[in-house]
This record gives C-alpha cells, sequence and structure tokens, in this order.
C-alpha cells in the first residue's frame, strides 16, 4: 500500500494500458481539473521566497526500483500567508502554478530539459496575504498566480496555454445490461473523497477547526502498490484522474459511465512490475476504455531555466 514518508517518496505500482479499444467520438471537451489562469487573477505576489536544491530527495528518488513511481511533490498554503513545497520536481511546482496537479504529465509540452524532473527543490514562500487552504485538488488561485510569478522571477519561465485536439480514453460501463463488476459498489460514505475540495485536514500538513467549527470527516483512504489501486467513497470522475494519471496512460481520460454517487472500488490483481489495466477494469469493475478524440488544454512550456539564487 501506499506509504508516505516525512520527504513525500513513496513506491507504487505501474499501470500499463493494453487490449484493443474501442474507436469512439468524444462529444465534450475532456475534463480537467481546473483551467491554467491568467495572472491576472490576482495581484499577490510572495515577499520572501526560499528555493532549495533537495539532494537527498533525488538520492531517494533514485533508489527507487525500476517499476515504481513515487508519490508526486505537492505544495499547501499555510496560515500567515505561507506557502510550503518540499522535495518537489520543477515539473511539480508548475502542475501547481497552473492548475495541474491531477492532470497526465504529457499535458505539460514543449521545451523540457530533464532536470525539470530529476532535480528536487524544497519552495518556502510568503505573503502579506492570507491564502484560502489548499485542498488535494491544488493550491487556490490567488496563491497560483503568486508561484507563477516566482516561476518567472526565477526560473525566467515563459509558457502558452493552447487547446489541442488530441487522443483521450472515454470510461464506460463494459456490460450490455449495466451491471457493476464485483470490485465495484456503491459507498455507504463516511469520509472524504481523496479528491474532495474540502479545505481541511487534505494536504501535507493537518490543520484543526477553529473552535465551534464542526470536526470534519476523515480523509477516505487511498491505497495504490504495485499489484493493487482501492479507495472508498470516490465518484467516478474521481476515478477517471488515477487512470489517467497512470504513467502507462498519461492521457486524459472522462467519464461516460453515466454513474452518479458515489462507490467503493478494488483494482486487483495486477502483476508485477506492471499489468494491463484494461481487462481488470472490465472483469473486477464492469467498466472498460475506449479510444476518442478530444479538445485538450496542454501547458506549452517556451523557456526554463535554472532558479535564480536565493
Amino acid at each position: 500500500m501506499t506509504i508516505l514518508n516525512s520527504r513525500g517518496v513513496v513506491a507504487v505500482g505501474v499501470l500499463a494500458l493494453t487490449g484493443a479499444l474501442v474507436h469512439a467520438q468524444a462529444q465534450a471537451p475532456a475534463q480537467s481539473p481546473a483551467p491554467a489562469q491568467s495572472d491576472t487573477t490576482s495581484n499577490v505576489r510572495f515577499e520572501v521566497a526560499s528555493i532549495k536544491r533537495n539532494l537527498q530527495g533525488e538520492a531517494e528518488r533514485a533508489a527507487l526500483p525500476a517499476f515504481a513511481t513515487p508519490f508526486p511533490g505537492r505544495s499547501q498554503t499555510l496560515p500567515g500567508g505561507r506557502l510550503r513545497g518540499p522535495n518537489m520536481s520543477v515539473r511539480e511546482i508548475i502542475r501547481d502554478a497552473y492548475g495541474y496537479r491531477n492532470r497526465p504529465n504529457g499535458e505539460i509540452v514543449g521545451a523540457l530539459p530533464d532536470w525539470i524532473d530529476k532535480e528536487r527543490y524544497d519552495v518556502e514562500a510568503r505573503a502579506a496575504h492570507e491564502f484560502p487552504a489548499s485542498t488535494t485538488m491544488g493550491i487556490p488561485p490567488d496563491a497560483q498566480a503568486a508561484l507563477r510569478a516566482l516561476l518567472a522571477e526565477r526560473f525566467n519561465l515563459k509558457v502558452r496555454v493552447e487547446v489541442q485536439r488530441r487522443p483521450i480514453y472515454e470510461l464506460v460501463m463494459d456490460r450490455a445490461d449495466g451491471r457493476l463488476g464485483p470490485n465495484l459498489k456503491p459507498s455507504k460514505g463516511g469520509c472524504r473523497s481523496a479528491f474532495q475540495r474540502e479545505p481541511v485536514n487534505t494536504a501535507l500538513i493537518n490543520i484543526k477547526p477553529a473552535d465551534g467549527e464542526p470536526q470534519p470527516l476523515p480523509p477516505c483512504g487511498l491505497g495504490i502498490s504495485p499489484t493493487i489501486i482501492t479507495t472508498t467513497n470516490m465518484p467516478m470522475t474521481d476515478l477517471v484522474r488515477i487512470i489517467g494519471m497512470r504513467p502507462e496512460v498519461n492521457t486524459t481520460v472522462i467519464d461516460r459511465t453515466g454513474l452518479t454517487g458515489n462507490f467503493d472500488f478494488t483494482i486487483g490483481g495486477l502483476p508485477e512490475p506492471m499489468g494491463p489495466i484494461k481487462p481488470l477494469l472490465e472483469s473486477q469493475l464492469g467498466l472498460t476504455l475506449r479510444q476518442a478524440e478530444g479538445p485538450v488544454e496542454i501547458l506549452v512550456i517556451e523557456r526554463i531555466d535554472h532558479p535564480s539564487e536565493n
């Protein structure tokens, strides 16, 4: 299962997408967590910022076995106008700054030197502004704008956003009668889905609710290992995020199942080091993937340099 240490490193399984897929034409734009926002959304800038190379984090990542995928680094807003991002690659910082945290890596393209993935950095910044709390979905828009300004200043980052028509996948029902597979069951609730957008206790540091505020439900567990993926109380719109971000898929997946509500699911029996996901979706969840095309918002990197000193 997923085990996250203090530096945000975890070994998880790799899923491969194999098998023949039925061609179809998407009828709506591919879903994405949030479009990249214009810097005009906020005038907030960080007054103090530190970006330091994390050599220990790099060594830990390099020591992982070839079939393992490390847990992605992520930033978080904290009280006092602070932003903290430990052990992050530059690509991961860019993902957070442009709202691409839960999207496939393949949707960031352009001038991509290999060090934006290999090198790890610790980011600490503070603004004279109280940011809203971040969630599993990402940091709030004003923090994104401040982080984009920091990337432009310290990394000379220049990007553009464009919409491209690309191959995508649709998650659909596999069985003609609409029956669910044995490992996909309507959830009884009792916890907050791994991608739920509530601000409390969803990111790197748990923040206690203020006096008089109700204690939120605990986050649902999300277990990912080389042989199994399992979680509870998750909607189909979030399941497609997990599938799309898998390294061997690395493609936008949109929900066409028509299923509403939240579900408990387990995808098990993945052979190590990697195994096909499509037949497991069919036999265990009663779902399948079909090929389609659709408009996808792409972040194009035009220039990026190593960071300037603090």
